[in-house]
């Protein structure tokens, strides 16, 4: 096959990219803070909260499918996907900053029920979102390699938008404002501004390639395409090695955190969340400097070698954190990220192209594009694995006997089972990785095959 391919627009690549703000508020915006915001700022049991945000994914589980079939039978005239990136959009901007006018002074379960409640309506609005906007990622090109050109350009704004998310808690405890619960109120509205945007941008610019080819198709029926996608084992691996990062990066996201306020900094959680956003905003801009050798050097390259190296490497670094979380030396901190930054950043820019490939995979199999019940059925699970792993994760800080008011004189043991935990949990989760990676089959050449029989049966894209 030596037809030169079609390279996308810089406008459109770029819309796209920004899309992923509102995507990373909907999958790491109360995720991540969660438990510090809840626990620490509000006096909520980590417990409670990780049962909440395990309840979400039960949630997620019905209104994710139900999502990607309306979206993949949607007829209208501004296509499959873009109307509800328009209304996903909106709808999260309006929930984000409720999630978090919770206050203190009220009892545990009113503070359970409120946070149950605004969550479930946020990722109610979120899956509205995140399914058309995962769909169109595997809509906007058919080219092996510009589909990761594509996801660096998410990475990119991922990255932007993963600067300033480690700075929320911190900076909602800043004098700046009256009291932390004010000021992570005014951190959320200021956020809802940036998802409304950058949701429009999204649902605005990028252009749906394959609309001519799904208008033809007879109707996605539901249970039939759930049932073929749970039970196709090339699909089951590809989300094996997506979990096993991770689960291997979200298991230890509060324990990260805690560690180095209550083991390295005595319980001072100022200092400590500081040198972790400060930490944090490290691995990101390394994250850019990574993005630009993967799409200058190794773009070409087998995707699942990469793969495969970006799972070493994120290995390597959980090993090295008993070093680097030093209460004698703090700042060896700030070498984590020199593990992490090329790990995550191949590995997502990587592994969401070949959800792309994927797809190309299963119309090749069974003669439909669909995309919307793929996307949310895969977006599904690793919201699933997401929640699962910050649920138990909350669950075994628990274990631990960690008490938010004992600071840093913890209960013999306990910064021991922490600092433990941090190590070994990821390391079990990138060896299953590993081993998934090496047996999944849908290599660049398999890939190549695949794409030159779907062009040869119903023409180009």
């Amino acid at each position: 096959m030596n037809k030169k391919k079609k390279s996308l627009k810089l406008s459109e690549k770029s819309a796209f990219g920004v899309g992923e703000f509102a995507n990373r508020y909907g999958e790491n915006g109360v995720n991540d803070i969660a438990t510090p915001v809840y626990n620490i700022i509000l006096g909520l049991n980590p417990a409670a909260i990780g049962a909440i945000l395990m309840l979400m994914r039960l949630w997620d589980a019905i209104t994710d499918p139900i999502m990607g079939y309306i979206s993949d039978n949607w007829k209208g005239k501004w296509g499959r996907r873009k109307p509800f990136l328009f209304i996903g959009s909106i709808l999260m901007s309006i929930a984000y900053p409720l999630v978090w006018m919770a206050s203190p002074d009220w009892t545990e379960q009113a503070k359970i029920i409120y946070f149950f409640s605004f969550s479930v309506i946020f990722f109610t609005a979120y899956t509205i979102y995140s399914v058309s906007f995962r769909a169109l990622a595997t809509e906007m090109t058919p080219d092996y390699e510009e589909r990761t050109t594509i996801r660096i350009y998410a990475a990119f704004f991922n990255k932007v938008f993963m600067l300033f998310l480690p700075w929320i808690f911190p900076l909602a405890q800043m004098n700046i404002f009256p009291d932390p619960v004010f000021g992570i109120r005014f951190m959320a509205s200021a956020s809802a501004i940036l998802i409304l945007v950058s949701g429009i941008i999204c649902s605005v610019f990028p252009r749906e390639r394959y609309r001519k080819v799904a208008a033809q198709q007879k109707k996605i029926k539901f249970f039939a395409s759930f049932l073929s996608l749970v039970k196709d084992k090339n699909f089951l691996l590809l989300h094996g090695v997506g979990l096993g990062l991770l689960s291997s990066i979200l298991l230890v996201a509060t324990f990260g955190l805690y560690v180095n306020m209550f083991y390295v900094w005595g319980g001072d959680t100022l200092s400590g969340s500081q040198y972790f956003a400060i930490s944090q905003n490290i691995l990101q801009i390394l994250g850019f400097v990574m993005l630009f050798i993967i799409s200058k050097y190794l773009v070409r390259y087998e995707k699942k070698t990469l793969i495969f190296g970006a799972l070493l490497m994120a290995l390597v670094g959980s090993l090295a954190r008993w070093i680097t979380y030093n209460q004698n030396i703090p700042e060896l901190i700030f070498l984590d990220p020199f593990f992490f930054a090329p790990a995550y950043t191949i590995f997502w820019a990587v592994w969401l192209s070949m959800l792309a490939d994927f797809c190309d995979y299963d119309e090749y199999s069974r003669g439909q594009r669909r995309e919307g019940i793929f996307s949310a059925i895969s977006g599904w699970i690793m919201k699933a694995g997401s929640s699962l792993t910050f649920g138990l994760s909350g669950v075994l800080l628990a274990w631990t006997l960690f008490e938010e008011s004992l600071g840093g004189n913890q209960p013999e043991g306990t910064l021991m089972k922490m600092r433990v935990l941090l190590v070994a949990l990821p390391i079990l989760c990138l060896i299953i990785a590993i081993f998934f990676n090496a047996v999944y089959p849908l290599t660049k050449k398999r890939m190549q095959s695949i794409r030159q029989e779907l062009e040869s049966r119903r023409g180009t894209v």
